[in-house]
């Protein structure tokens, strides 16, 4: 009989019978590190699975029909040979159903993937071959020139974190966050930010990964995957893979960055000069999150204790990060170049 320490999961054999999964549940464990969703391995006499109970962490009205975009685009990319955990399809052929707590009280979402062993590199794990695979892949998935069929389902980057920024300083100056002087150097370089995210008006978008970072990457006995396909979304190609190429290469290592964009060229796509108003989408993304988190921190969002917690853990490593990043985004043209 399994543990009964994860009353509030979602209840193993529920997910089994919702997903069409052969044998019997002999294992079930939460997975430390997952942010947005939580995560849990669920062990078989038949295999193991990745279980995905899904949160909603934005609270986006309409998170539901975004995931129904992101499921096509994971779908169209493993049939393009794109390396990703399988996943596995709820019996009706949608990507998550709703299952059974294991406590009986309600139900919550979930969705399933074959789990997959491997590591999650570091930027200091990453060599040009590695480099080299992640300009293949997105090529490959530009190239299935998938458009959103809703595009009034995702979110729009806009400048209002870098207009919130100067009442959040307020805010943790009140508060005496312990990382309120932190957040007050960044104002600056925020407002730097701001002023290279530009209308996408005109340019034409196709559906991509929308998280093509080395957190969502692991380097498995095979060769690395991409996972984590929630969050797909349209986006502006030569932005995109401004975005790809700085991740994968943790802001820092101008050689991988290169290499990314050299593999995403030699595989056909036609790139432009890099300029600094392509990672302005990226900038503001990254701005939500810390500002998501400060939310949390100073509860001014609801959030759980852990959650409180975790926000504070998190801010002062990615508040250090906002002034280089943006450093790194207005000297793009001879970073890439």
């Amino acid at each position: 009989m399994l543990s009964p320490s994860l009353p509030d999961a979602p209840e193993p054999r529920a997910v089994m019978a919702a997903f069409g999964l052969a044998g019997t549940a002999t294992s079930y464990v939460e997975v430390e590190g997952a942010w947005s969703n939580r995560v849990l391995l669920l062990r078989t006499s038949d295999g193991d699975y990745a279980v995905k109970e899904l949160r909603n962490p934005w609270g986006e009205r309409r998170w539901a029909q975004w995931l129904g975009e992101s499921w096509r685009l994971e779908q169209a990319a493993a049939a393009a040979g794109v390396e990703m955990p399988e996943p596995v399809p709820a019996r009706d052929g949608t990507c998550f159903t709703a299952v059974e707590r294991a406590d009986r009280c309600g139900t919550v979402p979930v969705r399933v993937h074959r789990w997959v062993e491997g590591t999650r590199p570091s930027v200091t794990d990453v060599d040009l071959d590695l480099a080299a695979w992640a300009g293949r892949t997105l090529a490959t998935m530009h190239d299935l020139g998938l458009e959103p069929l809703d595009a009034s389902l995702f979110p729009v980057a806009s400048t209002a974190s870098v207009r919130a920024w100067p009442d959040l300083i307020a805010e943790a100056w009140s508060a005496r966050a312990p990382w309120a002087s932190a957040l007050a150097a960044t104002a600056d370089a925020v407002t730097r930010a701001g002023d290279l995210l530009v209308s996408p008006a005109g340019q034409p978008t196709i559906l991509s990964h929308g998280d093509f970072t080395l957190k969502n990457l692991l380097l498995t006995p095979t060769g690395p995957v991409l996972c984590d396909w929630d969050v797909a979304m349209p986006r502006v190609a030569a932005c995109d893979l401004a975005d790809v190429a700085v991740s994968i290469a943790g802001w820092r290592r101008r050689d991988v960055a290169r290499s990314v964009r050299s593999a995403y060229a030699a595989a056909g796509r036609s790139i432009s000069a890099p300029v600094p108003e392509d990672l302005g989408p990226t900038l503001m993304v990254r701005l939500d999150f810390v500002s998501l988190l400060i939310h949390r921190a100073l509860g001014l969002r609801p959030a759980t204790a852990v959650d409180r917690a975790a926000a504070h853990a998190q801010l002062p490593a990615l508040l250090r990060e906002i002034p280089h990043q943006v450093s790194v985004a207005e000297s793009l043209t001879a970073w890439l170049g």
